[in-house]
């Protein structure tokens, strides 16, 4: 049923855009055209812009990240410059040289001196040479704690040597250590430990902001992953692997979206920089560019089918008035003349569609003559033929007549005169003028049905077979033979007298053609067939093999002799001229000695009033 469904859809689809104009089609075709190639450009234009938009924005983001990295790098030196300088002041050294509260109270006062500068500064750390703390001063905010530097302190050892460590988390904050050697004259005094809170200013952050973009974030954190920030608190590790810094990644963070995220170390330092960038931001141009696009779209396919819509008209115009002009021609009126004034494809098309106008004109007067011509000719050789006819039907059948009644009242008056040989000289003679007779009966027939004017109409079947019937009540009698009729019989379009012949000559098949010590029996039924009628004549016959199936209905055509079945061979080649004339045809379905099933096919009465109706109703 589904496959029905879509079937009729397909079937009424076609049916509506067969019956559309050319133009209308040019224009629907033109502008599904035009669509096509807008939508596609717009589609491969969308696809360049986005492509274009994500390396844009993947260089942007791979540069920055590599900037920070770099200014990460330098600010880290800066660091430890600026640690070492702390180192080198004088109070600083003599803490480490004389260890007590005079020197104590002098080097708290240079280190806040020097922290005031910067509120980075979180805590100091003094430590001896061989690693033992000395000294600590909480300058800004909460300390270091317990924050351990034990290994910075050890990567910081040798003279001229310094680092940073990696970020701490403290409470809210994140902190990270600047450790120096503190050296004098070559000597070797002790270390200092900076602890330095990662925090930014308003003014940085905007600065940072401007250099990376607005909807950017950046983190900082240490490549073993186990601390981050964002510059103003401790954050959750960005899913990525900073590992991966030679990569471009994308990745969904909760509430947010997809990001694309750029990595990369700080090179001298245990640190890595990571910056997101939200893809939405990264499509944005290509989204702005598809929704122009789209703006253009219906101006191109407005323009597209206004031009098809002027192109179809200038082409199927000129078609129309030759489509006219060959209607008119069609319908018998030559005056029709068309002029196009045009030098393209349609003004050849003008010119010869008039050579082609004037030479049918030219062809139907030579045809009308020939015809008149043939028809005066035909008319002289019914006439003939009928006066042959005529001279069958009177003068040469009237010595047949004579030879059949003088040989059987020589049978009947002198057939005890004569011996046996005599006898039966005698009676082939009565025997041979009937058949004779009977063969011009039939050639007279098949001629008649051949040249007779057949006006058709209504039909009733029942009537035909109650005269084919009384045709033959004879052979019936004689013969013995049933039949039986499957009532009702439909009405069908043909010519009674002509449509009682052939159904009798069925019938008389199906009587005669039946083995002696059977008595024949025939059924006669009648179906529909889209629009036909098919009438079946079925008997209990000697049956005809499939290869007769066709010859049988040929003129003279017989396949057992005469002393067997009694026929001139040419009442089925009378019953298939008799179907032709009326519109019909006929059949049969035999195999030998398994009987026969002719059928007779006609169109219904239905069929004819109603086509009768349609003539009416256009005329």
């Amino acid at each position: 049923m589904r496959f029905d469904g879509l079937l009729l859809k397909d079937c009424g689809v076609r049916a509506l855009w067969s019956g559309l104009s050319i133009q209308r089609k040019n224009s629907l075709l033109i502008g599904g055209l035009v669509l096509v190639v807008a939508a596609t450009y717009s589609w491969a234009a969308y696809g360049g812009m986005r492509r274009a938009a994500v390396a844009t924005a993947s260089e942007r983001v791979r540069s920055v990240t590599d900037q920070l990295a770099g200014l990460l790098q330098n600010n880290a030196k800066q660091l430890v410059t600026n640690t070492r300088t702390m180192a080198a002041d004088t109070a600083i050294r003599a803490l480490f040289k004389s260890p007590g509260t005079r020197t104590e109270e002098r080097a708290t006062a240079a280190l806040q001196r020097i922290a005031a500068q910067t509120k980075q500064i979180a805590e100091v750390r003094l430590w001896d040479a061989h690693g033992r703390r000395l000294f600590n001063v909480v300058l800004n905010g909460p300390g270091a704690g317990e924050l351990v530097d034990t290994a910075v302190v050890q990567a910081a050892a040798g003279p001229d040597s310094g680092t940073v460590g990696s970020f701490r988390a403290a409470g809210d904050s994140v902190l990270f250590p600047v450790a120096v050697p503190v050296v004098e004259r070559g000597r070797l005094l002790g270390y200092l430990t900076e602890w330095r809170r990662v925090n930014s200013t308003p003014q940085a952050r905007d600065q940072t902001n401007r250099l990376i973009g607005s909807k950017s974030t950046l983190y900082m954190g240490n490549m073993a992953g186990d601390v981050w920030t964002d510059l103003s608190r401790a954050v959750p590790r960005p899913p990525v692997d900073v590992r991966e810094a030679h990569r471009l990644l994308r990745y969904e963070r909760a509430g947010v979206g997809t990001m694309l995220v750029a990595a990369s170390p700080v090179a001298g330092t245990p640190w890595a920089v990571v910056v997101e960038f939200p893809w939405d931001e990264v499509l944005a141009p290509a989204r702005v560019f598809l929704r122009q696009l789209a703006l253009i779209a219906p101006v191109l396919l407005l323009i597209g089918l206004l031009g098809a819509w002027l192109l179809s008209r200038g082409i199927t115009a000129p078609l129309v008035r030759l489509t006219e002009a060959a209607e008119a021609i069609a319908a018998g009126d030559y005056s029709r003349h068309v002029a196009l004034g045009r030098r393209d494809e349609l003004g050849r098309l003008e010119e010869a569609f008039s050579t082609m106008a004037l030479n049918v004109h030219e062809a139907q007067r030579r045809l009308e003559e020939k015809v008149r011509e043939r028809t005066a000719e035909l008319r002289d050789r019914n006439e003939e033929l009928e006066a042959f006819g005529y001279t069958i039907s009177h003068d040469l059948r009237a010595p047949l007549r004579a030879m059949f009644g003088f040989s059987h009242a020589l049978l009947e008056d002198y057939g005890d005169r004569l011996d046996p040989k005599g006898r039966e000289y005698a009676e082939r003679i009565v025997t041979g003028a009937g058949a004779m007779d009977q063969l011009i009966q039939d050639l007279l027939a098949y001629s008649r049905v051949t040249r007779a004017e057949l006006n058709l109409g209504r039909v009733d079947l029942s009537r035909v077979l109650r005269e084919a019937t009384t045709q033959l009540q004879a052979e019936l009698r004689s013969r013995g033979a049933r039949v039986r009729v499957d009532e009702p019989l439909p009405a069908v379009l043909g010519h009674e007298a002509t449509l009682a012949q052939v159904v009798a000559n069925l019938l008389s098949n199906g009587i005669k053609f039946v083995a002696p010590d059977r008595s024949p029996e025939l059924r006669i039924r009648a179906e529909a067939r889209e629009g036909r009628v098919r009438v079946w004549i079925e008997d209990n016959g000697i049956g005809i093999a499939a290869e007769h199936h066709e010859r049988i209905f040929q003129v003279f055509e017989r396949l057992h002799g005469a002393e067997a079945y009694p026929g001139t061979g040419i009442g089925l080649a009378i019953v298939r001229k008799s179907m032709e004339r009326m519109g019909g045809l006929v059949g049969v379905e035999s195999r030998s000695g398994e009987g026969s099933r002719f059928w007779i096919e006609l169109s219904a009465a239905e069929r004819a009033n109603e086509r009768e109706r349609q003539y009416d109703s256009a005329g």
